[in-house]
């Protein structure tokens, strides 16, 4: 069973995505520096406060399929079984959508058929859901000392662009802020066109934020998951703070939002306004790396929306809501059946 540190962890995987890495040229372009950040700022306190509340829901009823259970014995069964299936039909298309996205990451870089990469990452995922969940947890702790390492490091990198400390290039500071300002107005003009552009934002921090309540599904395969599954909850408040409003604001402080290259559609590290940064400062390794933590971020979620949507399915079956045949489990309590099915 993950212990704390494999929990704490997880969230910190679930939280930090391919939103976070490549979505950022959009929410500048759309809302502005100021705009971006207010934006990112105001669903971070709301999923601070779900994170906060399913961390308490969950140490009272620590039970497989988590949030699903809880809305049928807190509401109503209906309601149990509605969100509980709406779960699994959204895992079932988010696996391939990610898949997806790593051979667009990987056409960065090669031009070999695609259904290689597609192959291979079904393989790995399957790999990954069928083994023992200590073994996910070692994989997401993994990949999330990759991604906080990439986001501290873009984030003084970002520093040292904007104070003017890299070899040849000025310092910026909040010129952007200032021309062409710290909000854009999308769709109407003046203050309504601004309150769009930040509305527009919160879309798009949405789904940069998806995925952070996935830790409660592994509830009832935790150790000691009154006390771990809290804490691992509210660690999530720290995380939101640290990457992602200070890096939307460094974002800010990089790139103007009627920069061009924000309009990048390639799905690649070439969208990034990190890249973009970078790129214009002379520093050439930063979109490969960028490009290869993004695959682990797309591969991570992939094996995310596995554990969810089988854990899901699992408790739906238990309630006789789902055939019986998905009851069956392995000798390590894994339920293959509904991994053979997401597979």
């Amino acid at each position: 069973m993950p212990s704390f540190s494999l929990l704490y962890n997880l969230t910190a995987a679930g939280a930090i995505g391919t939103g976070l890495f490549l979505g950022l040229g959009s929410s500048l372009q759309t809302g502005g520096p100021l705009g971006a950040l207010l934006g990112y700022a105001f669903v971070g306190l709301i999923v601070c406060a779900v994170q906060f509340a399913l961390g308490e829901v969950t140490a009272l009823l620590p039970v497989t399929g988590s949030f699903v259970r809880h809305a049928e014995f807190l509401v109503d069964p209906a309601l149990g079984f509605a969100v509980g299936w709406n779960i699994v039909y959204g895992n079932w298309l988010s696996i391939p959508s990610e898949i997806s996205a790593i051979c667009v990451l990987f056409q960065y870089w090669t031009d070999i058929n695609p259904s290689l990469w597609i192959v291979i990452f079904i393989v790995l995922t399957f790999v990954v859901g069928i083994a023992f969940v200590g073994i996910y947890g070692e994989v997401e702790f993994f990949f999330a000392l990759l991604k906080i390492a990439l986001v501290v490091g873009l984030i003084i990198l970002g520093l040292c662009i904007d104070l003017g400390g890299v070899p040849g290039t000025s310092r910026i500071g909040f010129r952007f802020w200032k021309r062409p300002g710290p909000f854009v107005e999308h769709i109407a003009s003046g203050a309504w066109g601004n309150f769009l552009g930040f509305w527009s934002v919160m879309i798009n921090a949405v789904f940069s934020f998806a995925g952070v309540e996935s830790i409660a599904m592994a509830a009832a395969e935790t150790r000691n998951p009154r006390q771990n599954i809290p804490k691992a909850c509210k660690r999530v408040f720290a995380r939101v703070s640290l990457f992602y409003v200070a890096t939307v604001l460094i974002v800010g402080m990089l790139v103007s939002s009627d920069d061009e290259r924000l309009q990048d559609e390639s799905g690649t590290a070439a969208q990034s306004p990190f890249v973009i940064a970078a790129s214009a400062a002379g520093i050439k390794a930063i979109p490969s790396i960028v490009n290869a933590v993004v695959i682990t971020s797309a591969w991570s979620s992939s094996n995310q929306a596995l554990l969810a949507g089988t854990r899901v399915l699992y408790s739906l079956a238990l309630k006789k809501q789902a055939p019986a045949i998905f009851l069956r489990t392995t000798a390590w309590g894994i339920p293959y059946m509904c991994v053979l099915l997401q597979t």
